[in-house]
C-alpha cells in the first residue's frame, strides 16, 4: 500500500506541474483591442475546458494502483465499495472541477490606481445552460433508475448497499462541488475590456463546461451501472426493469459521448476598431518571403504527418517503430525549415547585394522564451534518466517476469492439471534498439535546430521592411523552438508508453500471482507511467499544435498584440 500510494502522489505532483504548464502557455496575451480581448479570453477558457475534461476522464488511470488495496476497480466489475467510489468517481470530479475553477480565478484582473466595476446582480439560476443540465438530468435519471430497481428487488442484499453506499456520497460531492464553481463563475470580477454581452456570455460558456465535466463523470456512472447489472448475482437475478436498463446502457454510453461534444455557447465578438495609422505596404521581396513562411507552416506539417505514416504503418509491430517516425517527421519538418532559410537568403543577396545582417540589439525580441527551450531540455533529461534506469534494472527484472511467466502459465493451467500450461516469454525490459533511437532523437535534434536557428540570425536583413524581417525572424526561431521542444516531450513519453506496454506483471488485474522483487516495489511505479506517457505526449501535442506564439500578421488590427509587434511598431 506504501508503494502504490506514493507513487500515485509523485504521479499527481509531477502532473499538477505539468497541467499547470499547458493552462500558463495556453493562455494568449489579451492586447488592447476590445476584439482581442474578447476572442483571447474565448480561447483560454475553451482550452481550460478540454484540460478539466481530459482530466476527468485520465485521472482514474493515475489512481489504479491503489484499487488492489481498495477492493476493487470499478469499472469493470461493478463493485461499488465506498472506497473504489472515492477513488475512480470523487477525485477525478473534484480534480476536474478544481482545474475549471483555476482557470475561473486566473481570469485577468481589474489593474490601475482608479477601478472599475458594473453593479449588476449575476444569479446562478441564469447562467444553467438548458441543453446541458437536461443532458446530466438524463445521465442522473439513469442511475437513479438502477438504484431504484435494486433496491426493489432485493432491499438488505449486499450489492445494493454497496451500490447504495459507493455511489450516494459521490452523488452529492459533486452537486456541491458544481454548485460551488457555479457560483464562484458568477460572482467573479468582469473581465477587464469586453463589453457587458460578451461578459455574461463568457460566463455562461464557463457554466456549460463545469457540467459538462459533471456530467462525463456521471456517463461513467451510467456505463459502470449497466457492468453492475451484468454481474448482479442470480439468485435473486434481474427484474424485467433493471434486465432493460441493462440492455440499455451501452446504446446510452455512445449516445452520451456524442452529445457531450455540444460546443459552449459562442461569445459575441465586437467590431473590429480602426487602426491607428496605415500600414505601410509591404515590398514584393517581403510578400515572397512571408508567402514561402506561411507555405511552410502548412506544407511542414503535413510532410511531418506524412512522414510519421510512412515509417510507423509498416513497422508498427516493432518497438523502435515509434521513435524512428517522430525522428522521420521531426526531421523533415526541421529540413524545410532549413531550406526555406537558405531561399530567403539566396532571394535577399539576389535582389540587395548590399544587405546587411540583423542589428545586435534586435536578438532579444526575435528570440523565443527561455522557458521553452528549458521544457524541452527538461524533457530530454526525463527520458534519458529512464533509459538509463531501465538498463540497470533490465537484468534483475527480466528474471523476475519469466518466473512471473511461469507462474501465470501453473494458473492457467488449474490446479489439477499434470503439466503447466504453455510459457509466453515476457519481452524485455530494455531494447537497446528503440533506447538507442530515443537517445539519439533527444540529442541530435535540439542540436540540428540550434544549428538552423544560427542561420535564421545570420541571414540578411531585408533592406526596406524591417518589420517584416523581424517577425519573420521571430516566427522561424519559434517555430525551430517548438519543433524541439515538442519533439523531445513526445520521446519522453514514447519512453514511458514503452515500459508501460512491455510490462505485463504490473497490470493490476493480475490479482492471484505473487511476483518477486524487484517487482514488488517497481509495479506500482510502471503502472503510472502509461498515465505520464498520455500527459507528456498530450503537452507535446500542445506545445506543436502552435497554441501560442508569435503571428504572421502582428499589425492586423482584428488581431493586433502590442506584445507581437517590433519596438519601432510599438513606439
Amino acid at each position: 500500500m506504501a508503494a502504490a500510494a506514493l507513487s500515485v502522489i509523485g504521479t499527481m505532483v509531477f502532473c499538477a506541474v505539468v497541467v499547470a504548464f499547458m493552462m500558463l502557455t495556453v493562455r494568449p496575451k489579451p492586447g488592447t483591442d476590445p476584439r482581442t480581448i474578447t476572442e483571447a479570453a474565448q480561447k483560454y477558457a475553451r482550452r481550460i475546458g478540454m484540460v478539466a475534461l481530459g482530466t476527468a476522464l485520465w485521472l482514474p488511470g493515475v489512481l489504479q494502483p491503489v484499487l488492489r488495496e481498495t477492493g476493487g476497480e470499478l469499472w469493470w466489475d461493478g463493485h461499488y465499495a465506498f472506497s473504489s467510489a472515492v477513488v475512480q468517481l470523487g477525485a477525478p470530479t473534484v480534480f476536474a472541477l478544481a482545474v475549471l475553477a483555476a482557470g475561473e480565478l486566473t481570469w485577468p484582473r481589474p489593474r490601475g490606481t482608479v477601478r472599475t466595476a458594473r453593479l449588476e446582480h449575476r444569479g446562478v439560476r441564469a447562467l444553467i445552460p438548458r441543453y446541458m443540465t437536461g443532458l446530466a438530468c438524463i445521465f442522473l435519471a439513469y442511475n437513479l433508475l438502477i438504484l431504484a430497481t435494486t433496491l426493489a428487488r432485493d432491499p438488505g442484499s449486499v450489492p445494493a448497499r454497496q451500490l447504495l453506499a459507493g455511489w450516494a456520497p459521490w452523488l452529492l460531492l459533486t452537486v456541491a462541488a458544481v454548485a460551488g464553481v457555479l457560483k464562484l463563475i458568477s460572482v467573479r470580477p468582469a473581465v477587464p475590456g469586453t463589453a457587458p454581452e460578451a461578459d455574461a456570455a463568457l460566463r455562461r460558456a464557463s457554466a456549460h463546461r463545469v457540467l459538462r465535466t459533471a456530467a462525463a463523470v456521471m456517463l461513467l456512472l451510467a456505463s459502470s451501472g449497466g457492468i453492475f447489472l451484468g454481474n448482479y448475482p442470480d439468485p435473486p437475478g434481474l427484474s424485467p426493469a433493471a434486465d432493460g436498463l441493462r440492455n440499455l446502457s451501452l446504446p446510452l454510453l455512445f449516445a452520451g459521448i456524442l452529445a457531450l461534444f455540444k460546443r459552449a455557447p459562442r461569445v459575441p465578438l465586437p467590431e473590429p476598431s480602426a487602426f491607428a495609422g496605415a500600414v505601410p505596404a509591404s515590398s514584393p521581396l517581403a510578400v515572397k518571403s512571408l508567402a514561402s513562411s506561411l507555405r511552410l507552416t502548412i506544407g511542414g506539417t503535413l510532410l511531418a504527418g506524412v512522414a510519421w505514416i510512412g515509417i510507423y504503418a509498416p513497422n508498427w509491430e516493432y518497438r523502435t517503430a515509434a521513435p524512428l517516425a517522430l525522428a522521420a517527421a521531426a526531421g523533415s519538418f526541421t529540413f524545410l525549415c532549413a531550406l526555406t532559410e537558405y531561399t530567403s537568403a539566396r532571394r535577399i543577396r539576389k535582389h540587395s547585394p548590399a544587405a546587411g545582417p540583423l542589428d545586435p540589439g534586435a536578438y532579444d525580441f526575435v528570440r523565443p522564451p527561455r522557458w521553452l527551450g528549458w521544457t524541452g531540455t527538461a524533457a530530454a533529461a526525463l527520458a534519458l534518466g529512464t533509459l538509463l534506469g531501465t538498463a540497470l534494472l533490465a537484468p534483475s527484472v527480466d528474471r523476475a517476469a519469466q518466473a512471473f511467466a511461469e507462474s501465470a502459465a501453473n494458473a492457467r493451467s488449474g490446479p489439477g492439471a499434470g503439466q503447466p500450461g504453455p510459457v509466453t516469454a515476457p519481452e524485455p525490459f530494455f531494447d537497446w534498439r528503440f533506447a538507442l533511437a530515443a537517445t539519439l532523437l533527444v540529442l541530435l535534434l535540439p542540436l540540428l535546430t540550434y544549428l538552423v536557428s544560427r542561420k535564421v540570425l545570420a541571414r540578411p536583413a531585408l533592406p526596406a521592411d524591417r518589420d517584416v524581417d523581424l517577425r519573420l525572424r521571430r516566427v522561424a526561431l519559434f517555430r525551430l523552438a517548438r519543433t524541439s521542444t515538442a519533439t523531445c516531450l513526445a520521446a519522453a513519453g514514447l519512453v514511458f508508453f514503452d515500459v508501460s506496454l512491455h510490462s505485463p506483471w504490473a497490470h493490476t488485474y493480475i490479482r492471484d500471482i505473487e511476483v518477486e522483487p524487484p517487482l514488488t516495489w517497481l509495479a506500482p511505479l510502471v503502472q503510472q507511467s502509461n498515465a505520464v506517457a498520455s500527459l507528456l505526449l498530450l503537452a507535446a501535442i500542445v506545445v506543436a499544435w502552435r497554441q501560442f506564439g508569435p503571428s504572421h500578421f502582428p499589425d492586423d488590427p482584428r488581431y493586433a498584440e502590442r506584445a507581437d509587434l517590433s519596438p519601432a511598431q510599438r513606439a
